[in-house]
């Protein structure tokens, strides 16, 4: 983003990204308790937008690690022991929509390992380092992952046990319950469940955001 302030606070049409995250999630059903993985620069806004929001179900913040999975694992060790699906969310994702999550349950609940997916749109081209084509990927083949993600508690702690020291190589937990070898079903995303990356990024999320709060109040 070109700025030392985290993606997850970072103001989006007039609150914190984790706020419309949270928004979502206050009015998705299935969802029994929420866990906030944050870091010491952004863990009082977080508790501040999580106490804002009293709609919630249980809800708290904690402290994650020094990449992606190791975050995800603290979050997930948060969790009440009677938790059976735990399902996974990039707070970089604005987006989302609660009919999106609620899906990711229900498509969870079938399959056990389920992630948001969408087409890829682009032609995607495999290059070596030197920026040689080698192949042209079949685009009809291709998915370009999102969150939410969604596992069998038992599976996904099984994952971890098996990764061990490997655990800060994966870039999500699709490919960790991949490795351990299970089988991960995807279930249709949205184009609009973007992953704030860029600054033009936030443009963009922004005007999806006054598009939809129009239709709201029409």
């Amino acid at each position: 983003m070109g700025t030392a302030l985290d993606k997850t606070v970072w103001p989006l049409a007039g609150r914190p990204v984790i706020g419309w995250v949270l928004d979502a999630f206050a009015a998705a059903r299935g969802i029994d308790e929420i866990v906030v993985v944050a870091n010491t620069d952004n863990l009082e806004v977080v508790r501040g937008e999580i106490d804002a929001r009293p709609e919630l179900p249980p809800a708290t913040a904690c402290l994650g690690g020094a990449t992606r999975a190791e975050s995800v694992a603290a979050g997930v060790a948060r969790l009440s022991p009677d938790v059976d699906l735990v399902l996974i969310h990039d707070a970089a994702r604005p987006l989302v929509t609660p009919e999106l999550i609620e899906a990711g349950i229900a498509a969870a609940a079938r399959w056990g390992a389920v992630v948001a997916a969408v087409p890829v749109a682009d032609t995607i081209k495999q290059v070596g380092p030197d920026g040689q084509v080698l192949t042209t990927l079949p685009r009809d083949d291709l998915r370009a992952a999102q969150t939410p993600q969604v596992f069998r508690r038992d599976w996904l702690l099984a994952a971890y046990a098996d990764a061990g020291t490997d655990l800060h190589a994966f870039t999500d937990e699709a490919g960790l319950l991949e490795r351990s070898g299970r089988v991960v079903h995807v279930y249709p995303g949205s184009h609009e469940n973007l992953k704030l990356t860029t600054p033009a990024d936030l443009t963009v999320a922004e005007a999806i955001l006054r598009r939809r709060l129009d239709e709201v109040v029409r």
